[in-house]
């Protein structure tokens, strides 16, 4: 009976370090820690041994967009010509 007590104990233990560590994981602080960095660089040496490669990951470029319809006529400009793609460079 007592084996088990102290199994429970052992348990319950492991499961507060865990809950504990996981909440400490989503701050900033462990996403700028040296212990992160350095157990990344660990896996990343011991991974390669069984088949596992680390990619970085990729980041979206920003792009600045404007709400409108996709599906909608271009403008048309009256008068026959259109305006030049880029304003004239002047000489001066």
């Amino acid at each position: 009976m007592i084996a088990y007590i102290i199994l429970l104990a052992v348990l319950l233990a492991l499961v507060a370090c865990f809950v504990a560590f996981y909440r400490h994981s989503k701050t900033p602080e462990w996403g700028d820690s040296e212990a992160r960095k350095s157990a990344l660089r660990f896996l990343m040496v011991i991974a390669p041994l069984w088949g596992m490669r680390y990619q970085e990951p990729h980041h979206e470029l920003p792009v600045v967009t404007t709400p409108g319809d996709d599906h909608a006529p271009l403008p048309t400009v009256s008068g026959g010509a259109a305006p030049p793609a880029t304003p004239p460079v002047d000489a001066g």
